[in-house]
């Protein structure tokens, strides 16, 4: 039976093309790795890139999304080829992303903007207060995206207002080899 990995991307592309590009190799790498993709629901962006990648190459996807999103986040569900397993409508956010984190064996956080930065805090908060047990978080940082929120979190520790052991709950992940090296380990 195939595991699930948990993707966390901006609803955009943002202006730097490389993340694009990246979010589709990542999305062949957890296809070709066994995995099935569980993620926001959008079509577009980097998380749209991902799962669309993933489809092509074998994966298949679960969008998960409020009701509230459907209009913004996908152009036409009955007929998008990004669902080619399922959609789960909810009515909350919150109900979203407990399903997300329920199904899933692990987190891969990819660029994006403040709800990508919502997800990935709440997700290493769930480690940190036990409520996440045995999932590994993989922090996507092949273009130096996120070197301010891993700076930031470092900061944190030294300003002692996080315990060093919080580094634990992630890994940074910097090329395509120590992707496959994290997914191995889920």
């Amino acid at each position: 039976m195939k595991k699930n990995i948990c993707v966390f991307g901006g609803s955009v592309s943002g202006k730097n093309i490389e993340n694009q590009k990246t979010a589709k190799i990542i999305g062949k790498i957890i296809a070709e790795n066994n995995f099935n993709i569980v993620f926001g629901g959008g079509e577009n962006g980097i998380m749209g890139a991902v799962a669309q990648s993933g489809i092509e190459n074998g994966a298949k996807t679960t969008g998960i999304i409020p009701n509230f999103l459907l209009k913004k986040d996908i152009l036409d569900s009955a007929h998008s080829k990004i669902f080619n397993s399922k959609l789960i409508k909810t009515k909350t956010m919150h109900q979203r992303k407990k399903m997300m984190y329920d199904s899933s064996h692990g987190f891969l956080v990819l660029p994006g903007g403040i709800g990508t930065l919502d997800e990935c805090f709440e997700v290493l908060t769930w480690c940190q207060l036990n409520q996440i047990k045995n999932k590994n978080v993989g922090i996507i940082n092949f273009e130096g995206y996120w070197d301010p929120l891993i700076n930031l979190i470092k900061h944190i520790i030294k300003e002692e207002y996080m315990s060093p052991n919080n580094l634990n709950y992630y890994e940074e992940i910097k090329n395509i080899n120590s992707l496959k090296i994290f997914l191995k380990n889920i």
